[in-house]
């Protein structure tokens, strides 16, 4: 689902919008959220070398809810994809930051910089609950 059906623009908006290179700002009728996301993030120095970031989300278009939540190293939130929407976008979140964002296959923001993502636990058990919970919601 695009962000369009629940993400509405304001003039501020269009304002900070009109400074972004016009092939990216074109992009805001069809993925607002996510341009408002490039506009906050644009000026945004990428990570250091060997930064290990605390908080790593991840976000697609296929709804409002983080696709993958890492907490130092453990996952503690996952929602499967849905193998029938092809994802046109994808963001990332690391310790509240925007470090990237990609938009119909093109990547718009990598200010992944020289991050190491953390190598990532998972509690079988508590995978099996969030997956359950989420088919229960289906």
């Amino acid at each position: 689902m695009s962000s369009r059906y629940f993400y509405s623009l304001n003039d501020y908006d269009f304002r900070e919008i009109a400074k972004l290179p016009p092939q990216i700002a074109a992009l805001a009728d069809k993925y607002p959220c996510e341009i408002v996301n490039v506009v906050d993030a644009w000026d945004d120095e990428p990570f250091g070398i060997n930064y290990v970031p605390q908080y790593v989300e991840i976000y697609s278009d296929a709804g409002e809810k983080a696709s993958l939540c890492i907490l130092d190293g453990v996952l503690t939130d996952y929602t499967p994809a849905n193998p029938e929407i092809n994802t046109s976008t994808v963001q990332v979140i690391i310790d509240g930051k925007f470090a990237y964002i990609e938009i119909e296959g093109r990547v718009i923001i990598n200010h992944l910089g020289g991050i190491i993502l953390p190598k990532v636990t998972v509690n079988p058990s508590e995978l099996i609950q969030v997956l359950l919970k989420e088919s229960n919601h289906d």
